[in-house]
């Protein structure tokens, strides 16, 4: 955040969302919104065709919509369509409304894009306005921060196998990136579901209900799947908007990128350009300040 004399300015954001492709997508919308931090202009929906097939930004948008509105801040902040479908290759851009957003935001000046899905919509602005680069940076949560973690968890990783194309551009395009893997520090950031739903239901915030709601649909969805008993959730996307606000929270490495092929595999043995990694974080302090910005957005009448 910047300042003019004495009074904070607010970073602008962006959030690029797949929003309800599960529930993490949700409370980083939350949290970023009852950040006093972030000025937060807009929320983007990307496909996620890979989960949802070719109505997956329809759903998404949606939900985003219900969150924001939820939130309190329909009237002024835009929940715009983003990519339908993957990039077909590094050199093909999606085209959509939220591109020509994201265009028109980086324009006006520095500008920070919260990427908690996949890469679609960054990679295809990087593509088609090569010329807003030094007014952007990528906080991505996505991809590997070692060839170990890769091998343990490459199937897991959906973000970037929602489309390698996008993903490969991101990696050898010169735009500022924080990357944040899943694995091993973002994990971390865990609730146990009994007594967190209970938190969140005691807030008294109509958005804090409805994350309660879905976190227990999400849990019950899981166990009729047969996953087991489930016990915790990782609020993955959290991570990103908590390194935007507090880039104290996380541990940052500055990482080489690997050679990723046309089927997403990683060869760490030829590195590319140097990027900052995420790779460890304050789970307990990113909670609760999650949990005060949850507290700051409208109670119930």
């Amino acid at each position: 955040m910047s300042s003019t004399g004495s009074r904070p300015v607010p970073l602008r954001v962006v959030l690029d969302c797949d929003t309800a492709n599960e529930i993490d997508d949700q409370f980083a919308i939350a949290y970023a919104l009852g950040s006093p931090t972030l000025d937060v202009r807009g929320v983007i929906s990307v496909q996620n065709t890979l989960i949802h097939g070719a109505g997956s930004v329809e759903r998404y948008q949606e939900e985003a919509e219900r969150v924001v509105a939820l939130c309190g801040r329909k009237a002024d902040v835009p929940c715009v369509r983003g990519a339908v479908r993957p990039m077909e290759t590094p050199g093909s851009p999606v085209l959509s409304e939220g591109l020509d957003f994201l265009i028109a935001e980086a324009k006006r000046g520095p500008l920070t894009i919260i990427a908690t899905g996949p890469i679609t919509d960054i990679a295809s602005l990087l593509l088609v306005a090569p010329e807003v680069q030094e007014n952007l940076r990528v906080v991505w949560l996505g991809g590997f921060p070692d060839a170990a973690t890769y091998i343990r968890w490459r199937l897991g990783e959906l973000n970037g196998r929602a489309d390698i194309a996008a993903w490969r551009v991101l990696f050898a395009q010169p735009v500022a990136l924080l990357q944040l893997p899943g694995w091993p520090g973002v994990a971390k950031l865990a609730v146990e579901y009994g007594p967190y739903v209970a938190e969140l239901r005691a807030m008294g915030r109509p958005v804090a209900a409805y994350l309660a709601e879905i976190a227990d649909a999400w849990r019950a969805q899981r166990e009729t799947l047969g996953y087991g008993p489930q016990r915790r959730k990782i609020l993955w996307d959290v991570a990103n908007v908590a390194a935007v606000i507090a880039p104290a929270a996380v541990t940052v490495t500055p990482t080489a990128t690997p050679a990723l092929d046309v089927a997403g595999a990683h060869d760490f043995d030829r590195p590319g350009r140097t990027v900052d990694v995420v790779t460890d974080l304050d789970a307990a302090w990113i909670l609760a300040d999650l949990r005060a910005a949850l507290l700051r957005l409208p109670a119930m009448l």
